[in-house]
């Protein structure tokens, strides 16, 4: 679970350190306090696309810290040890400069953002205010309906065989693109390979060859500052630091003679005075065996030019010209065996398209069977969020002549109905607004019930309802809460007061720059904030009285 947040220089927040508990935390403030500017924070920390634009007016970075409990997320744990991250914790850290550039680590490691979304989804996930609008979308309704799925195996494995089928059908389309019979490429490609043999590229180390030629162009350097130091160490009888040493060793001899004290010190010098001694005769060995060679540096100079001059023409660094030869060699080989390669490819690509198809009617099949699962569930809860007549169904029409694709063959529809006797429409026909917002909330509460990100996060997911549809709303978010950490930014007192947290989101002033503040509420704040809710600012013993109530009725 998140445990804590720490941001620097976002927006409105100049300085902001934060702690969560688990279960139900809800996050309440005036309209403007800076309430989404947490979620922004959050967002960016989990891998979203910077922008400068979000640093706070003079500074020069932005710094967001997340820190996750992780002790039993054993597929996080994997996922940093696969990734040789120490995964005894989780702390992750973006920066985003005034420049626009951004660094992210975890647990003090550079990764890139690819790695930290993966990361990301193992930990958290967020339910924004567009939520519904989102929805509207097949993709998105299709990922849903896999999010929702308790095991992830049969899309994974989907994925693996169009990836296969994709390969493979890309190397037949440039195998059969363009002139039949290849010949310009062929001449092209053995010129190349010509090219790279005859400059050895197989038994050219170029950090060798880049090192040596860097040890003889310095060669003078070389010997001069290693001859000072020789006799710095031990050559200089006089003033060698092993004579000062040695003279040191005798005093403290006398001395352990006179006293236990000083013996261990005096046996650490004389083993200083052995180091000493070896360390020189070795560095004496090794400068005996520098000498100048203009012959050879001659010779690294035309092979680093030539490897310079090939890695140009290639485009490649001059490093990879031993990996470039192997990749021009196959790519030769491919084409001068071209009709038997085809054959190849024309099995090749059979089996693995009928080993996605076979995957994909799997993926199917299980789809299907979630569907109807949700189905009864969000139907379900749609008579409790003021629908008493809401009937909600998905559609996975299986297209079985169509060719492989990522995520499968299925095409994923939402339908509904709020009226009796009328037909269910998909959901993007759904006239009233204040419908669609209630129907995505109970998609994404009965959704997530299956969904095994420990941390769940809700923002303003509760617009476009009220009375006693957003009690039921707050109740049913207290009920998810009860197996892992829910965040929920809520306008609605009916859901502030099932809280288990209550964080306050305020602006205040300072050195004349408005920045927001986060304070976490006792009970009496409590109750004062969910008044103000109820009725605004100026609050009655009434509205108190009934703050009071829902506040102890939650709990």
């Amino acid at each position: 679970m998140l445990t804590s947040i720490n941001i620097k220089g976002l927006a409105v927040v100049d300085s902001l350190d934060l702690e969560f508990t688990n279960g139900l935390t809800t996050l309440t403030g005036e309209t403007g306090a800076g309430k989404s500017i947490l979620l922004t924070a959050m967002k960016l920390c989990l891998g979203e696309r910077a922008d400068s634009g979000l640093l706070r007016p003079g500074v020069d970075r932005a710094d967001i810290t997340l820190e996750f409990n992780i002790d039993r997320l054993t597929n996080a744990q994997n996922w940093l040890q696969e990734n040789d991250i120490d995964h005894n914790e989780c702390l992750i850290r973006r920066t985003v400069s005034n420049d626009g550039r951004s660094r992210a680590f975890i647990n003090g490691v550079s990764v890139n953002l690819k790695s930290l979304q993966t990361l990301s989804q193992l930990l958290v996930s967020i339910h924004g205010q567009h939520a519904h609008l989102d929805l509207l979308h097949a993709t998105k309704q299709c990922q849903l309906l896999d999010d929702s799925c308790p095991s992830t195996i049969a899309l994974k494995n989907c994925r693996i065989a169009y990836q296969q089928w994709r390969e493979l059908s890309d190397e037949l389309l440039n195998l059969t693109h363009g002139n039949e019979d290849n010949n310009s490429e062929k001449q092209l490609l053995k010129y190349q390979i010509e090219e790279l043999q005859q400059a050895d590229v197989t038994s050219f180390s170029y950090d060798n060859v880049v090192a040596e030629h860097t040890r003889l162009s310095n060669m003078h350097d070389i010997i001069e500052l290693g001859e000072s130091q020789a006799s710095t160490l031990y050559e200089s009888d006089a003033n060698s630091i092993h004579t000062q040493l040695s003279h040191s060793h005798q005093v403290l001899v006398t001395l352990a003679e006179l006293s236990n004290d000083f013996r261990d010190t005096a046996t650490q010098i004389n083993e200083s005075l052995i180091q000493i001694q070896e360390a020189s005769r070795e560095l004496r060995q090794k400068l005996d065996k520098q000498s100048a060679d203009p012959e050879q540096l001659e010779l690294l100079d035309q092979q680093l030019s030539k490897a310079h001059e090939l890695a140009r023409k290639l485009s490649v660094e001059p490093h990879q010209l031993a990996e470039k030869l192997t990749a021009l060699e196959n790519q030769l080989d491919t084409l001068e065996n071209k009709d038997e390669r085809l054959k190849q490819l024309a099995t090749e690509i059979a089996e693995t398209e009928a080993s996605y198809y076979e995957k994909a009617q799997i993926l199917s099949k299980l789809r299907l069977e979630q569907a109807h699962k949700l189905d009864q569930k969000i139907t379900k809860t749609l008579k409790t969020l003021g629908l008493p007549d809401g009937q909600f169904s998905i559609i996975v029409d299986y297209n079985e002549h169509s060719k492989p694709q990522e995520n499968g063959l299925d095409s994923i529809q939402f339908m509904v109905t709020t009226n009796p006797g009328m037909p269910a429409m998909p959901i993007n026909k759904v006239a009233s607004g204040g419908e669609l917002s209630r129907i995505s909330l109970a998609i994404q509460v009965v959704a997530t019930q299956a969904n095994i990100t420990p941390t769940l996060v809700f923002d303003e997911v509760d617009a476009g309802i009220g009375g006693g549809v957003a009690e039921t709303v707050g109740i049913k978010l207290r009920q998810l809460a009860q197996n892992r950490q829910i965040l929920c930014v809520t306008h609605l007192p009916q859901v502030a007061a099932q809280g288990q947290t209550h964080l306050f989101v305020k602006k205040s002033k300072h050195n004349g720059q408005t920045q927001t503040v986060v304070l976490p509420l006792d009970k009496k704040q409590r109750i004062h904030e969910i008044a103000r809710m109820l009725g605004g600012v100026d609050m009655s013993d009434k509205t108190i009285a009934h703050a009071q109530e829902m506040v102890e009725k939650a709990s």
